[in-house]
């Protein structure tokens, strides 16, 4: 069988079939490598578009800059208004541009990766796809998990958002609109059973101005991270206000504690209370630019539809509220002809005995309410106070035949200015002009001064600017058309009629035709008038930081950090005062000794000999810095008195040497030391001579080495030596005794008894050597049995006191910092130990 198939493989007709197959396999191949090269390209072409340049942003604009920048593109490139060739493909490529960027999902993606075309993944994610994806039926912990609708649930997944929503709408609006959102999953039991609870929040809590929105965690799991929802611990409930997220941290969730959860969230200086008292001051005074809302009610609480619209224009409005049948409003209501069983408004405008709106029902739906402030929430003359208040009174409007007006009367922050407001007011309900057409408004003249500078015609200001009316068109953000006024409006009876009659003429000119205004220029931003300073915005920050750590953290851990911030504060605080009655009383002193004459205090260096000892060995020689020296003597408790002011005395030209340090030791104590340094000292000179030199540290005497100078490196690691038998200080010898004594000293290998070692402190004697050198001289003859301090000076061996020991000491250091003494190089500097 098997020869029968090898047979059959070498036929011809087998062959021909193998080389087919062959060249159809290498034609798919090549097939297949030149459409993967096209799908490169084509997505190399793809990539190279950048939704970022196509609008004019940087990477990471916000929401806002998005929606700035589409707007103008778009406006710029509409097919309707621009007639260039390439608009219309322009204008798709602006609206593909501004699609991928306010979706997070597809941004994120393009940020992360450059993809563009996001198809795949939203056919994945779309519900209408019936067999989903496989990562919804096995879980991605590897466990099995059931994916089926409930009815039960339908509720929830009607209010349900994603992240692209809640970020290009829900958070945007959260300062001006609470939302109330519940993270759920589908198999979370406590999610079935608070289901009756959240439709009955639904029911209370959307008509009165707070929206519900349910977000599922399956689904959208990085916006279910975000607010806070974590697996096993669902479901979870936070309001999105003022652009802060506030979590609800009650175990039981239930109606009224959610509603009172919401309640606690709002300022307290939302709505003030209002008394017979305190009626003046709250309807007077409209430099604040806002409309005055008055709320009667019976309730001692203020009702949530009341704080939910007073949150929604505190921008325009102020809000009070009066509580019905109290002896403290009955003033107010008796003059405002309020009911006593109803609900009432009054709203505000600049004339405090007439409101300009009031209603009164049983009860004050809030959709009512919401369309008397929306359509009286500015003042009659409102005053352009910042940028945003120019932007909602006079937006940018293109075209010339939609075009809206803007009459501004340029006046000054005083009360004599006052008149000409009130008649531009009166100007303003005599004649009824449409606000779709013109707005009238003021502004103070020392506050927006970038403004006016651009509207000055050819650099120089009309010549009465305090009540001039200069009309503006604002054809985009920045580029405003304008006309002055050339008749000033004068306030007064007697200018009355004729400054009127000229306004009201040359506005309606101006209205029934499109003929463009006199000058065009690029408008500078308002400033901000009622921007918190660098003291109100702490406190906000304050405020806001305390509540977050209110919803956070216990009554415990918040007294456990209290306490210690308070302790820091105190101590702070403690600290200043001392300071500043330490600097009083300085001042005190000062003002005392004023008249008396100030003595120049003479200003001398002090020159301190340190105790070189186990403690301070490290200091004095191993961490030494470079260029650094230490200069000991060696003394003992009977030479101590003698020694040291001598050696004082021949130091203190040095005093001022930072390099430089002075001390001294006593020899009874570190006597091992200083043996083990010269035996150190010994074995680098036998490597370097060849000779065997073997030294004794029994010795050492102790009163040979009273009166010693050691200078010490100790970054180089060797030291020079001082004592009056040291052969550098013999004035008859010179340097070759003491090359001959250095030379003598590390070659002999027998005991070292010449007077050459008595300068170490060693008991010596002198022999001759066959190794002495012609050059150096030949070594001293005589010997010294019993060595003590001697002069030094022939060889004699005659005592004599301490007093003569450091005689050439000075000689010896313009020696050393001369660099001419002997050095003795050691490996290590020795440990010293306390013996």
């Amino acid at each position: 069988m098997a020869s029968s198939r090898k047979s059959y493989l070498k036929t011809p007709s087998f062959q021909l079939k193998h080389r087919k197959v062959s060249k159809m396999w290498n034609f798919s191949k090549n097939i297949a490598y030149a459409l993967l090269l096209v799908f490169m390209i084509i997505g190399t072409v793809d990539c190279s578009w950048d939704p970022y340049k196509v609008l004019g942003l940087k990477r990471g604009a916000s929401i806002s800059e998005i929606r700035r920048a589409y707007k103008q593109s778009a406006r710029e490139w509409h097919p309707d208004k621009n007639r260039n060739e390439n608009a219309e493909s322009k204008f798709v490529e602006v609206n593909k541009a501004y699609e991928l960027l306010s979706d997070p999902v597809r941004r994120k993606l393009f940020d992360q990766k450059g993809v563009v075309d996001d198809s795949l993944n939203r056919n994945m994610h779309n519900p209408n796809n019936r067999f989903g994806d496989g990562a919804s039926f096995f879980s991605g912990h590897g466990g099995f998990r059931f994916q089926f609708q409930m009815s039960e649930l339908t509720a929830f997944h009607q209010y349900r958002i994603t992240l692209r929503r809640y970020e290009n709408l829900i958070f945007p609006q959260s300062y001006s609109q609470p939302y109330l959102i519940l993270v759920y999953s589908e198999w979370c039991l406590m999610c079935l059973h608070i289901l009756p609870v959240w439709q009955r929040l639904v029911e209370d809590l959307n008509p009165i101005g707070i929206n519900l929105a349910t977000v599922h965690f399956d689904q959208e799991v990085e916006l279910a991270n975000k607010l806070g929802g974590r697996r096993g611990e669902l479901p979870h409930v936070v309001l999105v206000m003022d652009s802060r997220i506030l979590h609800y941290t009650e175990d039981e969730l239930s109606n009224s504690k959610v509603i009172e959860f919401i309640r606690s969230r709002f300022s307290r200086n939302l709505i003030a209370f209002v008394n017979d008292q305190n009626i003046n001051e709250f309807i007077g005074g409209w430099k604040d630019n806002k409309v005055r809302v008055l709320l009667f009610g019976k309730l001692e609480l203020v009702r949530l539809r009341y704080l939910t619209l007073a949150f929604k224009y505190r921008p325009h409005t102020l809000f009070g509220y009066a509580e019905l049948n109290l002896e403290t409003t009955r003033t107010i209501v008796e003059k405002f002809g309020i009911p006593s069983k109803l609900d009432s408004l009054l709203l505000f405008q600049e004339d405090r005995d007439r409101p300009a709106a009031r209603l009164s029902m049983a009860d004050l739906p809030y959709s009512t309410l919401k369309d008397i402030i929306e359509t009286n929430k500015y003042l009659q003359l409102p005053r352009l106070s910042s940028q945003k208040m120019l932007d909602l009174l006079c937006p940018p409007e293109s075209s010339n035949i939609r075009r809206r007006l803007c009459a501004i009367l340029v006046t000054e922050d005083r009360e004599e200015d006052e008149e000409a407001r009130e008649q531009l007011r009166h100007f303003t309900r005599q004649f009824k002009f449409s606000r779709d057409r013109i707005v009238f408004s003021y502004l103070f003249r020392e506050k927006q001064t970038e403004f006016l500078r651009a509207l000055l015609e050819d650099g120089k200001s009309p010549a009465e600017t305090t009540t001039k009316v200069v009309i503006v068109w604002r054809q985009d953000t920045q580029r405003v058309s304008y006309t002055w006024l050339p008749q000033p409006f004068i306030s007064g009876a007697d200018n009355w009629n004729s400054s009127v009659d000229y306004l009201h003429r040359t506005l309606t000119k101006m209205l029934g035709s499109a003929q463009p205004l006199a000058h065009t220029t690029l408008m500078k931003d308002l400033v901000d008038e009622h921007a918190q300073g660098i003291l109100g915005r702490i406190t906000a920050r304050l405020v806001t930081t305390a509540e977050v750590l209110r919803d956070h953290f216990t009554r415990q851990e918040l007294l456990a950090v209290g306490s210690v911030v308070g302790t820091v504060l105190f101590i702070a605080a403690v600290g200043y005062v001392m300071t500043y009655l330490v600097r009083l009383e300085e001042e005190t002193i000062r003002k005392k000794n004023k008249g008396l004459p100030k003595t120049p205090r003479p200003t001398t260096t002090e020159l301190k000999l340190h105790e070189l000892r186990s403690e301070t060995y490290n200091g004095m020689v191993r961490l030494l810095k470079p260029g650094c020296r230490t200069v000991v003597l060696l003394l003992d408790n009977e030479s101590m008195d003698v020694l040291i002011p001598k050696f004082h005395k021949a130091v203190w030209p040095y005093r001022k040497n930072k390099s430089l340090l002075f001390g001294w030791m006593n020899i009874d104590r570190g006597l091992p030391w200083y043996s083990r340094l010269l035996n150190l000292a010994l074995k680098i000179v036998d490597e370097d001579e060849g000779a065997d030199v073997t030294l004794d540290s029994n010795s050492v005497k102790p009163k040979n080495c009273v009166g010693t100078v050691v200078s010490l490196n100790g970054h180089r690691r060797y030291f020079c030596i001082y004592h009056a038998r040291h052969p550098e200080c013999v004035s008859d010898s010179g340097a070759k005794r003491m090359q001959n004594m250095a030379r003598r000293l590390t070659v002999s290998n027998r005991p070292m008894n010449d007077a050459t070692g008595a300068f170490m402190g060693f008991d010596t004697s002198l022999e001759d050597s066959d190794n002495s050198d012609v050059e150096r001289g030949d070594p001293l003859k005589s010997q010294d049995k019993e060595p003590l301090i001697t002069s030094g000076l022939g060889l004699h061996t005659q005592q004599f006191s301490t007093d003569f020991a450091l005689e050439g000491l000075s000689n010896w250091l313009d020696r050393l910092f001369e660099g001419t003494t002997q050095r003795y190089n050691i490996n290590y500097w020795p440990d010293f130990g306390n013996f």
